[in-house]
């Protein structure tokens, strides 16, 4: 009886571990695979972040340029914002404006970036966050550097309900531009800011913009020059400016625009308060730095592009006006949507004999300037005009044409009002065999031309005595150069 126990004790036994170890083989039922999915919410190119209900689009551009008598993107050689060119890695040691045979006729720069577009619908709106950054590498890194490479930053910013958070395009701009460069004349600046957009519908909007002024504050200016002049001497320049007592910022600037985008085209009236900080000089009796004032300067500025359809399609056309006082970088004037110039011009260095003689020009530029000793300040002025054409001659080859003007003045109550004028004309032609694919090359044309001659002029130094700066004149330059973009 123990054996028949045992034997039924143990089949069971062997039963159950069969069992076991099919119900161990068994499949067992997977989780779901999550497959990214098109999200057609907000156009072509967006997907929905698995598990989310976020929409990215993801893109970027791959990109080479070689500039000629320019540098950045096609800035031409004529402005302190294009300074790198003008000291070359050699030995030589002149600097902005100085031009010699030491100076880069041509540069180059390969610049890859990438971008993310993020986008949720909320109960208050569409909710979006837009990053986009990359890495260039340069043939100058420098003023006097040799080649190298670094991080490039374009744009970071929250948008929510009509407000916008980041680094982005300035309110006061359109950025409109059909050109590779960025035109001296017209503003285009990128900046820091926290803004709130309504919208009226029929394509009409209104924003109020804070926005940091690090960008747009071009400086004080109370000396025309720290150097001395060169005409005549063998004196070694490291290149001209002037002492810049400017103050800290206090306050952002106040920007406001009104809007409209219709099927005819768009059209954008901007409007800007600058506020101008001045640290007192010491020569007046004051301890720089202990003691300050400030004044308010002010921009304002239109746009209106119309698309021509009726020409081919594609076609468009815009024209572009602005004033300021006490606002230069309002003008335009850098040629960078980076930073800003106080100075433009070039001057041209040869050696004859033990001398050094200068051709060409020179003039600073300055929110304010100096009119007495005692540190009292007055804003400058200027305003600027231009217009841009472009067309396409095939759907894969397009045309740009652009024309520029502005003008630059310093008070009427100073000793030497050193005011200039800027033109600016250029062409441009690009060519795209396939698409996102362009292929294009660009001519400029830049000429400053003053209300004095080139000279020492005598101005008030940091300690009060009397220097000489030299400034003045007139002088052009040509410059350009070739691109090959790859947008993904």
């Amino acid at each position: 009886m123990k054996m028949v126990k045992s034997l039924l004790l143990g089949s069971a036994a062997g039963l159950v571990a069969v069992a076991g170890a099919q119900a161990a083989d068994l499949p067992v039922k997977a989780k779901a695979v999550e497959y990214v999915k098109v999200c057609s919410a907000y156009g072509a190119g967006y997907y929905y972040i698995p598990g989310t209900d976020t929409c990215i689009k993801i893109g970027g551009y791959a990109r080479f340029d070689t500039y000629v008598n320019a540098v950045g993107t096609f800035n031409p050689a004529i402005t302190s914002a294009a300074g790198t060119i003008f000291n070359g890695p050699g030995v030589g040691n002149f600097a902005y404006p100085f031009k010699d045979s030491d100076d880069n006729d041509y540069l180059t720069r390969v610049r890859g970036t990438i971008d993310f577009d993020a986008r949720t619908q909320t109960d208050y709106g569409t909710l979006r966050s837009y990053v986009r950054f990359g890495a260039e590498w340069n043939s100058q890194t420098g003023t006097g550097a040799v080649s190298g490479s670094g991080i490039y930053f374009e744009r970071a910013f929250i948008q929510f309900s009509g407000f916008t958070f980041g680094y982005t395009q300035s309110f006061f701009d359109t950025g409109l531009n059909y050109m590779l460069t960025t035109p001296l004349s017209g503003s285009n600046t990128w900046t820091t800011l926290a803004a709130y957009t309504a919208q009226f519908g029929n394509g009409f909007s209104a924003t109020l913009s804070l926005e940091d002024a690090a960008n747009r504050t071009t400086g004080v200016q109370m000396a025309g020059s720290t150097t001395q002049a060169i005409i005549g001497t063998t004196t070694v320049a490291s290149g001209l400016g002037y002492t810049n007592y400017q103050a800290g910022q206090q306050a952002p600037d106040i920007v406001a625009n009104l809007r409209i985008d219709q099927a005819w085209g768009s059209a954008q009236l901007s409007g800007a308060l600058h506020q101008v900080q001045v640290t007192l000089p010491a020569y007046a009796g004051y301890y720089p730095g202990l003691t300050s004032s400030d004044s308010w300067g002010w921009a304002i500025g239109g746009t209106v592009e119309f698309k021509l359809p009726f020409l081919a399609a594609g076609d468009s056309i815009f024209f572009q006006a602005g004033y300021e006082e006490g606002a230069a970088n309002y003008l335009g004037l850098s040629g960078t949507a980076l930073g800003r110039s106080t100075g433009v011009g070039s001057i041209s260095l040869n050696q004859v004999g033990s001398f050094i003689t200068a051709t060409g020009a020179f003039y600073t530029v300055a929110d304010a300037v100096a009119t007495d000793l005692f540190g009292d300040t007055s804003l400058t002025k200027g305003w600027q005009i231009q217009g841009q054409f472009r067309h396409y001659w095939t759907p894969g080859l397009r045309s740009a044409l652009y024309a520029g003007y502005l003008k630059y003045e310093t008070p009427d109550n100073i000793v030497a009002a050193l005011d200039f004028n800027l033109w600016q004309v250029g062409v441009n032609t690009v060519w795209s065999p396939v698409k996102n694919l362009d292929i294009g090359a660009e001519v400029i044309y830049s000429k400053v031309d003053g209300s004095a001659p080139l000279g020492a002029y005598a101005s008030t130094s940091a300690s009060g005595s009397n220097t000489y700066s030299l400034v003045g004149g007139s002088t052009d330059i040509w410059s350009g150069g070739v691109r090959v973009q790859r947008n993904f």
